[in-house]
């Protein structure tokens, strides 16, 4: 395991606890991750390492910002994710990126199921999806279940350090 994946982990699990208890992920949390990540990155591999590392950051606060906009995913949420990118950077971002999105469906199917409100967040996908399909702006979901995300971010870290153990490589 790097020592950038174990920092992932270390604040991802810190701001699920978060977000679960008060539905926050801190600020304090994600810049801290953010600024240790951009270090690690400089110390190992110089300035390059470190711009791939803001590069990395910049594209998952881009493509998180719109989720956000369609209230899809918190502000915190996206925040966390877009740092522990920059932490990990390319190419371990992008199994851990997609790793992520798999846990959260995963973990958002289970929460809704618990609740009770499975039909519910099928019609909310279906009323986000479909169009975006289409090529239509989407309806913002109506009613939707909110869950912590960072819980699925934790997860995402979880996998991506179980593959890294296993020496399994999602990418060629």
């Amino acid at each position: 395991m790097t020592l950038a994946l174990a920092t992932v982990l270390a604040a991802s699990l810190i701001g699920a606890v978060c977000d679960v208890r008060t539905r926050r992920v801190p600020n304090v949390l994600v810049g801290a991750l953010l600024v240790c990540g951009l270090a690690e990155n400089f110390a190992l591999f110089g300035w390059r390492g470190a711009a791939i590392g803001l590069a990395a950051t910049a594209a998952i606060l881009l493509a998180g910002t719109v989720a956000f906009s369609f209230k899809l995913i918190g502000g915190g949420d996206v925040k966390l994710l877009a740092a522990a990118s920059g932490t990990l950077g390319y190419p371990a971002a992008v199994p851990f990126v997609l790793l992520t999105l798999l846990c959260g469906g995963v973990v958002g199917l289970a929460y809704a199921a618990v609740r009770g409100r499975l039909q519910a967040t099928y019609a909310n996908m279906q009323a986000v999806t479909l169009p975006l399909m289409a090529g239509v702006a989407p309806a913002r979901p109506v009613n939707g279940l909110a869950m912590p995300y960072a819980v699925s971010i934790f997860a995402g870290a979880l996998c991506t350090a179980a593959l890294s153990a296993a020496h399994v490589r999602l990418l060629p």
